[in-house]
């Protein structure tokens, strides 16, 4: 039997944390392999996907120490010996995490480690008794944006066995980065598993959700991040359709760090009060059957899963032409894409009734499990 470390970083709601769930519950039913689950950041109560996981997981950082961190980070600007003692504290945590997860790694004794949110590149080096996988979710030059921090990082990438990005547009950005790479470098799709999907979309509204979910209205599902995900566009765009004669509202399903910038954007809205924002939700399937249409928003994505999601529940969907994914999801159909801050393209789109087929069956989740074993055995 082989031995597997998958690690990540957290069980909160997530776009890699939905998908990491797909990946470690098929491993574990693989009778060919032992796998254990590390998990970086212990959440509490935000452990949202934790119990989706059939197995026990190995947290690196306590809860408490999680909030002693938060705190310091919300008092670091208030003089330098804050900003120095935070940057101590972040620095000392790190060394801690890694000692913590070489302890694991030389009791256990992998043959493979699956390092799912790229976590440990600095201590690479010291993974030598492992065949070792890392899993790309983003553009790197959009994720590491500083030259000297892209060049470290893909310098590092090089001393791992496989290189996984999550679409062919991603592997071929980061070839152009390092054409050493080429040999190591591979992409395979986020599983989507469509069987639950349709299941969780059947699930029951509560007797105050009903009265929303009855209402028409657009759905948007994102965390609450504005650099990425440009909700400035989105609520002007939403206001000119509206002007334009759009009849439905327009509801948010995410929550996160950039909520205040999000409902300022929202009161400068001419039309907010048909703007809802419906926090996090568990399950947002039967949200997005009952949607209008669904729209995707970012000015970068890693590979937007949620998309394909839409589809699935044969939902009309259209996006901003981004990098990276959506044109590979939307098989080459320019018409249902914007460029990055074009509200008046976005408001235009509103208003499709355009569906095509995507060939959606590339990301049923067994479809990439294949391609999964095929990597791990190569």
């Amino acid at each position: 039997m082989r031995k597997i470390i998958f690690k990540s970083g957290s069980t909160m709601m997530g776009g890699i944390e939905k998908v990491q769930i797909e990946y470690i519950n098929f491993l574990l039913s693989q009778k060919e392999y032992e796998v254990k689950v590390i998990i970086e950041n212990d959440n509490g109560e935000n452990n949202i996907l934790e119990k989706y996981i059939n197995t026990e997981i190995n947290y690196l950082k306590s809860y408490e120490d999680k909030k002693r961190v938060l705190k310091l980070r919300n008092e670091r600007k208030r003089n330098i010996w804050t900003r120095i003692r935070y940057n101590i504290i972040l620095r000392t945590e790190k060394l801690y995490v890694d000692k913590k997860f070489l302890e694991i790694y030389r009791e256990f004794q992998p043959d493979i480690i699956i390092d799912f949110d790229s976590s440990l590149t600095k201590i690479i080096n010291k993974l030598g008794k492992s065949k070792n996988f890392v899993w790309i979710h983003s553009s790197v030059e959009k994720w590491k944006k500083k030259k000297s921090k892209i060049k470290r990082f893909v310098h590092r990438l090089n001393k791992y066995d496989k290189v996984i990005c999550i679409c062919q547009e991603m592997k071929e950005d980061l070839l152009k980065l390092s054409n050493k790479l080429e040999k190591k470098v591979d992409y395979i799709y986020n599983p989507v598993n469509f069987e639950k999907i349709k299941e969780l979309s059947e699930e029951n509204f509560s007797v105050e959700e009903e009265v929303l979910a009855n209402e028409k209205f657009l759905l948007t599902i994102a965390r609450f991040d504005c650099v990425p995900k440009d909700f400035e566009t989105l609520f002007k765009a939403f206001d000119l359709a509206k002007e334009k004669g759009y009849d439905g509202k327009l509801y948010v399903i995410g929550d996160g760090e950039d909520r205040d910038k999000v409902e300022s954007f929202l009161n400068d809205c001419k039309y907010k009060k048909d703007i809802l924002l419906l926090g996090r939700k568990e399950n947002p399937y039967n949200w997005l059957k009952k949607a209008d249409k669904f729209i995707l928003s970012s000015r970068y994505e890693g590979f937007p899963t949620v998309l394909i999601e839409a589809l699935v529940l044969n939902k009309i969907i259209f996006s901003s032409n981004c990098k990276t994914g959506p044109k590979e999801i939307l098989a080459g159909n320019f018409n249902l894409l914007y460029n990055i801050g074009d509200f008046k393209r976005l408001a235009e789109l509103i208003f499709t009734e355009e569906r095509n087929d995507y060939r959606i069956f590339r990301f049923n989740k067994n479809n990439i499990f294949s391609k999964l074993l095929e990597l791990l055995e190569s």
